[in-house]
């Protein structure tokens, strides 16, 4: 077990906000949707598009993507940050990226358009997070966009396949360790952004285009409803307009300011030897060092479920922590000190799907809409596939 604290890497949960934990010590003491393991094999080109399987554009099957059955629970699964006078300090910053592609295009190139002078941008935000000595980067998630022009199966292989050929630009420039630090997603065309950009514009159309939006979701509807308006005029601005600004990566950067109270791999050895001398503060803090799904992450989380059962954080994220890992009686163990808390029917709701009820899933997937309403609804729909 101390080995694999001592090599753990850093990282951060799902966020969920609970209040600070009494403090008070005690001594130490099926059915899935069928989804199969996908083997991508490279073709020697970067730039190849995937064929779509038919699924929403963040299940779509691209390069360097595999997902068995436990990978899509991990995903389901949320974890507990504590108060801030309990967790390390975590700064996040959005940057936003606006990278050129040639038509079909998915690799990084900083000499095609305008990507060297975004590019320095990116370096300018990155490097002196990178270069702090308090503390450090935690997680870098990037999310790629595209804009609605063409077809939507194939903005959706774009934005995904461009968003993990950025995330390997991004290793590699800043040499980042390819340890889960750097996240991935995309969500393909963004219509809610171009939605936000007419809506602020002081087009003559503005209001009709808007219109359109109101009355139907379906992308090829509206693209064929704004393609008809003004015999194309319409369509051929807003081209030229809005897209532009639509297609690029977002990247979400979380650092953490505030170091531990004690070294930390003195402290990492008494959590070992002798959890009961470490503070509850000191546990919180030492987990936020490593990602959730690994066992570094799980140990800590463990002993301090032990060493301080009437803290309700610990105890869910105990829980969380081994549904990751495909432990459903150890969740069920900590799921049980919390009682009848609602913060844990998400991941009861992951459990009971684990056990097979869809039902059960289903009913605590509901309950967990207030706490956690984007993942419960992404979790919903996961099951009714």
């Amino acid at each position: 077990m101390r080995k694999r604290i001592l090599e753990g890497i850093a990282g951060f949960g799902l966020l969920a906000v609970l209040p600070a934990c009494n403090t008070q010590k005690q001594a130490v003491t099926n059915d899935v949707y069928e989804v199969a393991r996908q083997e991508q094999t490279a073709s020697g080109d970067k730039n190849k598009i995937i064929n779509p399987v038919g699924q929403p554009a963040r299940s779509i099957l691209i390069p360097q993507l595999q997902i068995d059955a436990q990978s899509v629970y991990n995903r389901m699964i949320n974890y507990i940050t504590p108060d801030e006078e309990l967790a390390p300090k975590i700064v996040s910053q959005n940057i936003s990226v606006y990278v050129d592609y040639p038509a079909g295009g998915v690799s990084v190139n900083p000499k095609y358009g305008n990507n060297q002078a975004e590019l320095v941008k990116l370096g300018e935000h990155l490097k002196p997070l990178l270069q702090s000595g308090d503390g450090g980067i935690t997680k870098i998630r990037i999310t790629g966009y595209a804009s609605p022009d063409g077809g939507t199966k194939e903005n959706e292989r774009l934005a995904g396949n461009r968003s993990i050929q950025f995330k390997t630009y991004l290793l590699k420039q800043f040499n980042l360790p390819d340890n889960g630090l750097v996240t991935v997603d995309w969500v393909g065309e963004d219509w809610d952004g171009l939605k936000e950009l007419i809506a602020k514009s002081d087009k003559k159309y503005s209001s009709r285009v808007l219109a359109i939006f109101q009355l139907t979701d379906d992308p090829d509807s509206r693209r064929k409803q704004i393609r008809a308006m003004d015999n194309g005029a319409v369509y051929k601005d807003i081209e030229k307009s809005f897209f532009g600004r639509l297609r690029r990566m977002e990247l979400t950067v979380e650092a953490e300011s505030q170091i531990l109270s004690t070294d930390k791999a003195l402290l990492i050895e008494q959590i070992y030897n002798e959890p009961e001398k470490v503070s509850l503060t000191d546990f919180l803090r030492t987990a936020s060092l490593y990602r959730p799904g690994t066992d570094q992450y799980r140990e800590v989380y463990e002993l301090a479920a032990y060493t301080y059962p009437s803290c309700a954080v610990v105890q869910l994220n105990a829980a969380a922590a081994a549904l990751s890992q495909g432990d459903k009686e150890s969740a069920r163990y900590f799921f049980n000190q919390v009682g009848g808390d609602q913060r844990a029917y998400n991941n009861l709701g992951v459990l009971s799907l684990m056990d097979g009820d869809k039902e059960t899933a289903t009913s605590y997937f509901h309950k967990s809409l207030p706490q956690n309403p984007r993942l419960a609804r992404e979790n919903l729909r996961i099951v009714n596939e």
